[in-house]
């Protein structure tokens, strides 16, 4: 044990810690300049995590501080709190034992200097101006030498917590994207991986409050199996596609690109898309292809025209110039959870349109959404095409013509071209 002087005529015995808080307190000089206490206690309750602090020490401090006088932090005198035991009971609901545990712990994290009266009694009075003349109890020097330690602990947690923020974002958006890719995979029929292992994994529960290390350790984890999963699906879908079908012997088209990469969606065949009006019933369509090719007329909508219409697809192409069919299956594919669109409506507007008019529709959505005129609900909107397409009353041209007619110069005359929406 040792034993150090306060200046004041007192002399107190201290362990180690306590001594390292006395010589903290004579180093006390005030705040800096423009620094508060209510700056400091929020610095310090922000770099309290990362000093190992419990909440009691916390809420000891912060009643300690708030019972100080702003003059107090200038520097003419030391800041100290006299409140006794009773009153820090009633003030943190805690018991006498408590309350005198937290501050033993205070004064051993370097917190406050115990500065007792001869009889151990805490007091203090103040002049007519509010400063301090004499006082006895709480110390909180030590907290204005170490500003700059806390603001700088501060600064860390908070750049820590918003890489925080962002695995998290990320970990969310593969696992979706997983179990999105394995319900589609089952909905196909496709074989050859362990889909609803994948899924399993992809909802497994997270660690409830994960450190930065073990975030990024289950953002590379779920990276890999989002990769796996990818070239599962590819490798299926190809199988599945060099099979014969029936009556159909000729070679079906393949993608000429590899797959993209972990966090990529998936593209289909190529199809011409057709107004239902030059189209034969689903069920044709499902038994024999070639009606269909052989359907097609002068009214099949050109891509050209969908990429001029819907600008808004730059967002999700790698290459609008050169970009195909499956192309645009794969960026409205992106931009559906974006809308707020899940997978069971996109599988039902591709049920109804067929995979490419499906794709149009869900471009156009994309466009009204972007503009603000779908405000509600886009994956209503898209089901609500899907009841039109069904009638065989949704005509996608004159959406789309109407759209382009947005990106067009005013007619002369100062008049901006009608915009035309979707019968």
């Amino acid at each position: 044990m040792q034993t150090v002087s306060n200046g004041m005529g007192d002399v107190r015995r201290l362990a180690d810690a306590q001594w390292a808080a006395a010589r903290l307190a004579d180093t006390y000089r005030g705040l800096p300049e423009a620094i508060s206490k209510a700056m400091l206690l929020d610095r310090f309750e922000r770099a309290a995590p990362r000093l190992g602090l419990g909440d009691g020490v916390v809420r000891l401090i912060r009643a300690l501080v708030r019972v100080t006088a702003e003059q107090d932090w200038t520097g003419k005198t030391h800041p100290v709190a006299w409140p006794s035991n009773d009153m820090l009971c009633e003030e943190l609901q805690r018991s006498r034992t408590v309350v005198q545990g937290l501050i033993r712990e205070a004064v051993r994290a370097g917190l406050v200097h115990m500065r007792d009266s001869g009889n151990g009694k805490r007091w203090g009075y103040r002049d007519e101006r509010g400063f301090i003349i004499e006082a006895f109890g709480f110390d909180l020097a030590p907290l204005a030498v170490r500003w700059d330690e806390f603001a700088d602990l501060a600064a860390a947690r908070g750049l820590e917590q918003a890489q925080r923020r962002a695995l998290m974002r990320k970990l969310g958006e593969v696992r979706r994207e997983i179990r999105t890719v394995c319900a589609d995979a089952l909905y196909r029929g496709f074989e050859g991986y362990d889909w609803n292992g994948a899924v399993d994994l992809a909802l497994g529960r997270l660690p409830r409050t994960p450190s930065l290390a073990e975030l990024e350790a289950l953002h590379q984890t779920f990276s890999a199996l989002m990769a796996a999963v990818d070239v599962a699906w590819v490798k299926a879908r190809q199988n599945s596609q060099s099979e014969p079908k029936g009556a159909e012997i000729r070679a079906q088209k393949e993608p000429t690109t590899e797959p993209r990469s972990a966090g990529a969606t998936y593209s289909s065949p190529r199809k011409k898309v057709v107004e239902p009006s030059a189209r034969p019933s689903r069920p044709a369509v499902e038994a024999e292809l070639s009606l269909v090719e052989a359907a097609i007329s002068e009214e099949a909508i050109p891509l050209s025209l969908v990429l001029e219409a819907v600008p808004e697809l730059g967002d999700f192409l790698e290459d609008p110039a050169t970009a195909q069919w499956e192309d645009l299956v794969d960026a409205v594919g992106r931009a559906a959870p974006l809308m707020g669109v899940n997978l069971s409506a996109v599988r039902e507007a591709r049920d109804a349109m067929g995979r490419n008019r499906a794709a149009i529709a869900l471009a156009t959505v994309l466009a009204r959404w972007k503009d603000g005129e779908i405000r509600s609900s886009a994956g209503g909107y898209l089901r609500a095409m899907c009841e039109r397409e069904r009638g065989g009353a949704l005509k996608l041209l004159p959406s789309l013509f109407g759209l382009k007619a947005r990106h067009e110069p005013p007619a002369p005359g100062g008049k901006s071209p009608l915009r035309r929406t979707a019968r």
